[in-house]
């Protein structure tokens, strides 16, 4: 109880300075997302790396997130970033008189599905989506790895682009990863407001590879987020 009570606190003094929600595809406070030049969805994307390699590998439990997406990522005034969603509910659940049967989060806090149904199947990675599967740390760096793409690219997964001949409109992940398959023009498939920032194409395609293979579809091929952490801490410097 008294860590719980630590927790909120903590929680309380985060949170009173952070009000939006990152919106990749229409910006900040409904600004168009080009006004977020690289070096702002860098900041972004860092933080959040180094938020959830905190989570999975400095706690005392092993702890999994599970609902990794733009809403639950928070910014302050600086565009500092952070995650936010994690483990509300499930705090509430253990002060209850009914916990839930549905498992353990990270084999740490009782892991409760939300009672609102959203569109998030396309930041789940593929295991997740299996009826009764287990929470793993590698579902968040799945989940990460899509938004790391959303950042790139500007889109989101629930409107992935496609061909005017496909009658089939593949998700981002797969067509991200086609087309680097296919050698295709970076120019394709990073947001077009980046090709202004000529320098910075390095970074970019280095955060892409950090990206694929946070989005691999076997989850032991996923690196772990310590170390994706680390990845993009190199980029830029």
């Amino acid at each position: 109880m008294i860590c719980i009570c630590i927790l909120y606190q903590m929680l309380q003094m985060i949170f009173s300075n952070v009000h939006t929600p990152l919106n990749l595809t229409a910006g900040r406070n409904g600004q168009p997302s080009t006004n977020l030049s690289w070096s702002t969805r860098l900041k972004i994307a860092k933080g959040t790396a180094r938020g959830l390699a905190y989570l999975h590998e400095c706690s005392p439990r092993k702890f999994v997130h599970g609902d990794i997406k733009p809403s639950n990522i928070l910014l302050d005034n600086d565009f500092q970033p952070y995650i936010s969603d994690f483990g509300l509910n499930r705090l509430i659940s253990i002060t209850g008189n009914n916990p839930s049967t549905g498992g353990f989060m990270g084999g740490a806090l009782p892991y409760m599905k939300s009672s609102q149904k959203e569109r998030t199947d396309n930041y789940k990675a593929p295991e997740a989506r299996v009826p009764g599967s287990r929470p793993t740390q590698k579902w968040d760096v799945y989940s990460f790895g899509v938004v790391l793409l959303e950042i790139l690219t500007g889109r989101s997964p629930e409107s992935s682009p496609t061909t005017s001949t496909s009658m089939e409109v593949p998700d981002l992940v797969r067509w991200v990863r086609k087309g680097f398959d296919q050698e295709s023009p970076l120019s394709e498939m990073v947001d077009p407001s980046l090709l202004q920032e000529v320098r910075v194409k390095k970074e970019v395609l280095a955060v892409f590879h950090v990206a694929l293979a946070c989005t691999e579809g076997d989850p032991e091929a996923r690196p772990r987020m310590k170390t994706v952490s680390e990845n993009l801490d190199k980029v830029g410097t």
